[in-house]
């Protein structure tokens, strides 16, 4: 089987994210860290399904470590920061040497949104060296709004080093991006445009993670997720598979990065990856930054 639905004449595929595989990352995560077997079974349902490709990082605990085993079966997309560029080539040689390749795919850098104007032309031009270098065949930036995707895209230029892809958040209650003209240029151009938070972190899927007592319990009983799971049940849907249905079909996404914490988790967001692409209502659209970005959560 595939992952990958045509759809507007291009496609869209599902990406493998890792950072469970190192540390117990999630609001709603209720499984913690994933053992080995755990991880094993992730990766069985990756394959069946035709998921090639996966999204690390040396931040996510050893989750480089981790992934090692199946390094050569997936085109990995890693990261690195950028506040120190004359670090950023020393910091690829090890992530490479903990997944035991001598290349990869993608490396973004995770923090451009934090970046002085001044940092950003050498953060650029060390990643036009690494591209050179043959370790990595793309790079970009995982950011957090339209304005820093125009930044990127403009540093790059002046660099002379190609934007190959770029990360940000999405879902359907974080309409922020639904109507970017710089992510749709950048997708007719080739770029990747990944999509990272479709489910924001869980919250939008409910479950015994987001139990009262909790920040995941407050900001699970928000008004505006209360009102996603609500228009789910009215379309007949889970809120698994109207929030994908909903990144599905935004008209610049070109990848949707979905952490799981078991192959069952896996095999449910591949199935209903193959319903049709709609989006969700307008009227769902959060403004409540408290709730829509992760970094303001306590």
């Amino acid at each position: 089987m595939s992952n990958q639905p045509e759809r507007n004449g291009r496609t869209s595929v599902l990406v493998l994210g890792t950072a469970q595989w190192g540390n117990a990352y999630g609001i709603t995560n209720a499984v913690g860290r994933l053992s080995d077997a755990e991880i094993a079974g992730i990766v069985s349902v990756a394959q069946s399904w035709g998921i090639s490709a996966v999204d690390t990082a040396a931040g996510y605990g050893d989750a480089l470590a981790r992934l090692q085993p199946w390094a050569d079966a997936f085109a990995i997309t890693t990261k690195v920061a950028g506040a120190d560029p004359a670090a950023m080539a020393e910091a690829m040689q090890s992530g490479l040497a903990s997944l035991g390749r001598s290349s990869v795919e993608t490396l973004l850098v995770h923090d451009w949104d934090a970046l002085s104007d001044a940092v950003r032309p050498d953060v650029v031009n060390e990643l036009g060296a690494l591209l050179e270098s043959g370790v990595v065949q793309a790079v970009g930036v995982s950011v957090y709004s339209e304005d820093e995707v125009a930044a990127a895209r403009s540093a790059f230029l002046m660099g002379g080093v190609p934007l190959g892809a770029v990360q940000v958040p999405a879902n359907a209650i974080d309409r922020r991006l639904d109507n970017s003209q710089v992510l749709g240029d950048l997708a007719l151009a080739g770029v990747r445009v990944q999509v990272r938070s479709a489910f924001l972190q869980g919250l939008l899927l409910g479950g015994s993670g987001a139990g009262s007592g909790s920040v995941a319990g407050g900001l699970g009983a928000h008004p505006d997720v209360l009102a996603f799971q609500a228009a789910a049940m009215g379309a007949g849907l889970s809120p698994l598979a109207y929030a994908l249905r909903h990144v599905h079909a935004l008209p610049w996404a070109t990848e949707i990065v979905v952490g799981v914490t078991s192959g069952a988790e896996l095999d449910a967001i591949a199935t209903a990856w193959q319903t049709t692409a709609e989006l969700a209502p307008e009227s769902l659209a959060s403004r409540d930054l408290e709730l829509l970005d992760p970094r303001r959560w306590a």
